[in-house]
């Protein structure tokens, strides 16, 4: 029956520590490199992991992955949209790209919440 009148809590001590994992990697790969779409991969890499675990555990919800993979991956971009953000030459532009950069976690964090919700279960 799984946990079908269980309410299950998050422990977002958890989840901190995974976006802090993330971030800290982006930021490693982007001062040693420079290279803004190797930081992007890095934190891509870290939301598909946890949706891979996610599925493989089997307890996720589609909207409970989603709020979850969100924090994590908006965490994990945070240094580096700093680190690109901060010298402002133009606004537009940063405005732009970070939108960009918005929608595409977007898309991959609803991705991967569709790929480690729990299946529909008939009682």
């Amino acid at each position: 029956m799984g946990n079908l009148f269980l309410k299950e809590r998050e422990s977002w001590w958890v989840w901190l520590s995974w976006g802090l994992i993330g971030s800290l990697i982006s930021t490693y790969i982007f001062s040693n490199t420079s290279e803004v779409k190797l930081a992007l991969i890095a934190s891509g890499v870290i939301v598909s992991a946890l949706s891979g675990w996610m599925n493989y555990s089997r307890r996720f919800e589609f909207y409970r992955a989603l709020k979850v993979l969100l924090f994590v991956g908006s965490l994990s971009l945070l240094p580096l949209a700093l680190n690109v953000a901060l010298p402002v030459k133009e606004f537009s532009v940063v405005a732009i790209n970070f939108t960009l950069v918005s929608l595409g976690l977007f898309c991959l964090c609803m991705c991967g919440a569709w790929f480690a919700r729990r299946p529909k279960q008939y009682y």
